[in-house]
């Protein structure tokens, strides 16, 4: 007979990890604002007989000494997606605002699992922390420190998304060297904004591009160089783990009903002198990156998620929401469902081939269909459940 106080504690999708060895290393998790990988001169793609890249030429330079990631996808459209699915390595659900539950899910996610493990924590953003309940949802999930807009010099604030991308980098500097001073190890995740209406470029910066659109991607290049130059002279510099992944992409293409541009973002793992540079085309997601950074840790762990270890596991397939549809992909199918008009899709979209191969591949079809739906469904089970951190190892 089943114990009923460990079947209401058990989570059936934790897996317990052993690494191998373990020196403390420090995190630092840049989610990008609306960063997608067309921007990028190594990530580009052609689209719609246009080409998008260069816009990036800092963050090229520092794949080119990093492990890299050219086939990773959101889980999302919306900046909370981004928050919620990186830290927590858990889905977005239809129309479902994971950042406003009432009471506040907890999670075994990225900074609650290093706050265990002795981590100091701490996010970063250049606006008000309140936005979406960001705050709230994070101090219940790890997060030790919050700095905002409400922390920086009112001068400072130029639009209704608060400093821009440089200022919250250079400010972030002392925070973090304040950090290291107390002898732990420590986790900071950072949200920009700059590619984000109402745009901002500050008169200090000179973009190459004529149009705002690019010139502002431009501006957000570079200040990801001001923070990584200015935390190369730091001591804690050489024993930090760097990440770089998107919030969600970039309305782009309109090759499908679902634009891939919107969810194809950079994923980036760079460790100075540490991590061996490469290029990896696998899929991936970006609820894989706290599985990921663990691995890199070696740090043992309860996986209580649905990322994988992108290093030690393979992923079938990446799935992500649109508003009213979504998407399933592998390295040859995408696959499209929108639920609501019973409207189903299969495109090979690396040719940008325009022919639904959905009635000529079904069996692949219902594979993707149900690997995604089976996954939102278990996670929802999760969240309803209250499985998301409370559980029981059998």
């Amino acid at each position: 007979m089943t114990d009923p106080d460990m079947e209401a504690t058990y989570s059936p999708v934790h897996r317990p990890v052993h690494g191998k060895r373990f020196s403390p290393k420090n995190v630092v998790v840049i989610v990008l604002e609306s960063f997608g990988s067309e921007y990028s001169g190594i990530l580009n793609s052609d689209l719609d007989g246009g080409s998008y890249s260069g816009f990036t030429p800092f963050l090229d330079s520092l794949m080119d000494k990093s492990l890299s990631f050219s086939n990773c996808y959101t889980s999302g459209t919306h900046t909370y997606c981004g928050i919620y699915s990186t830290l927590t390595s858990y889905p977005v659900i239809f129309r479902n605002m994971p950042l406003k539950r009432i009471p506040t899910p907890q999670y075994n996610g990225l900074a609650a699992t290093l706050l265990e493990k002795g981590y100091s924590t701490a996010y970063f953003t250049t606006h008000d922390s309140q936005f979406d309940n960001v705050a709230g949802f994070l101090s219940a999930n790890g997060i030790e420190r919050i700095v905002s807009q409400s922390d920086y010099p009112a001068n400072e604030v130029k639009t209704t998304l608060g400093v821009p991308d440089d200022f919250m980098f250079r400010f972030s500097i002392p925070v973090l060297n304040e950090m290291a001073e107390r002898g732990r190890p420590f986790f900071a995740a950072m949200l920009t904004a700059s590619d984000h209406s109402p745009y901002y470029v500050p008169d200090y910066f000179s973009p190459r591009s004529d149009e705002l659109k690019y010139q502002i991607t431009e501006y957000a290049d570079y200040s990801l160089q001001t923070f990584m130059e200015l935390a190369s002279k730091q001591e804690w510099f050489d024993n930090t783990l760097f990440v770089f992944v998107a919030d969600h992409g970039a309305f782009l293409d309109s090759y499908y009903s679902i634009p891939l541009s919107y969810f194809h973002t950079p994923l980036v793992f760079y460790k100075p002198n540490t991590i061996l540079p490469a290029e990896n085309h696998d899929v991936a997601s970006q609820i894989d990156v706290f599985p990921t950074i663990m691995g890199l840790l070696q740090l043992d762990y309860v996986n209580n998620s649905f990322g994988v270890d992108l290093l030690n596991e393979s992923r079938d397939y990446a799935y992500f929401m649109g508003d009213d549809k979504y998407g399933v992909i592998n390295d040859e199918w995408l696959f499209i469902n929108k639920p609501s008009e019973q409207q189903t899709g299969l495109y090979k979209y690396r040719e940008k081939d325009p022919k639904n191969y959905v009635l000529e591949q079904q069996e692949q079809s219902e594979d993707m269909r149900k690997y995604a739906e089976s996954c939102w469904q278990s996670s929802d089970y999760q969240i309803n459940m209250k499985k998301t951190k409370f559980f029981i190892d059998k």
